[in-house]
């Protein structure tokens, strides 16, 4: 983020797992200012400083007063609070990332209608590395024959809600863009942060593309990342693969 403009950030979900790592980071970052943060009303943390002796506090939701213009607004909360926050961006002018998976109608069509007032960041993995893996997946389904057959095998932690996972079920759209419709094989054992893996099996020889989360501040510079790529860009909807994109490259609304 060091060739960034300075980033005003407001985080929904500030103190959920991938939210409070966010917070962690964005608060040790010069480069990055935190100007809001709501958790649920039944937090603990509610009206509490963000930081010690610091002007913001935990709140409920955010307050437009308070923001600086160019904020930043990352959703990490819930998916049944998406639409009110989705409106809310949309009407003040917010950039928007989100990470929420598993959305339902009423949270597509919320992103669907904000897209068309703010640039908007739909990000089930917040990991580069992902991006690159679905890229390098729709490489390998067109290369492939049909005498390959392809499958995710998609692995998360006991209490993840998801299943398939948004990240598998990315990776599944990718592949179907490519051509090919492959079956996804959900697991949800001990600690793991995240694993993905396609196989390719065809006649005498498999081919595999995987990717392993191994600690979870990955998806927190991820998301970091992705707040700093939205910074400016013109009101649509982007992905990771635009923030991988813009590495070398103009990325595009879709």
């Amino acid at each position: 983020m060091s060739d960034a403009p300075p980033l005003f950030l407001a985080i929904h979900g500030a103190v959920g797992r991938l939210g409070a790592a966010v917070l962690e980071l964005a608060l040790a970052s010069p480069a990055c200012s935190v100007v809001g943060a709501t958790v649920s009303a039944r937090s603990d943390l509610l009206d509490c400083p963000v930081e010690p002796e610091g002007a913001v506090s935990f709140g409920k939701a955010l307050e437009p007063a308070a923001m600086p213009a160019g904020t930043v607004v990352l959703e990490l909360s819930r998916v049944e609070a998406l639409p009110a926050h989705a409106q809310q961006a949309a009407a003040q002018g917010w950039p928007l990332v989100v990470g929420v998976t598993g959305l339902d109608s009423a949270s597509e069509a919320a992103l669907t209608a904000a897209a068309k007032q703010i640039p908007v960041l739909r990000a089930p993995n917040f990991s580069l590395g992902v991006a690159l893996l679905k890229r390098l997946a729709q490489v390998a389904a067109k290369a492939l024959g049909p005498e390959f057959d392809g499958a995710i095998l998609d692995v998360h932690h006991r209490h993840k809600l998801d299943a398939p996972s948004g990240t598998a079920r990315a990776l599944a759209e990718a592949l179907q863009g490519a051509g090919r419709t492959v079956p996804i094989v959900s697991q949800r054992v001990g600690g793991v942060i995240g694993d993905h893996t396609l196989t390719f099996a065809g006649p005498g020889e498999r081919f595999e593309l995987r990717h392993q989360a191994e600690d979870r501040t990955l998806f927190a510079r991820g998301a970091l990342a992705a707040a700093s790529f939205l910074q400016g860009q013109a009101p649509g909807t982007y992905t990771m693969d635009d923030v991988l994109t813009s590495r070398g490259g103009q990325a595009t609304a879709l």
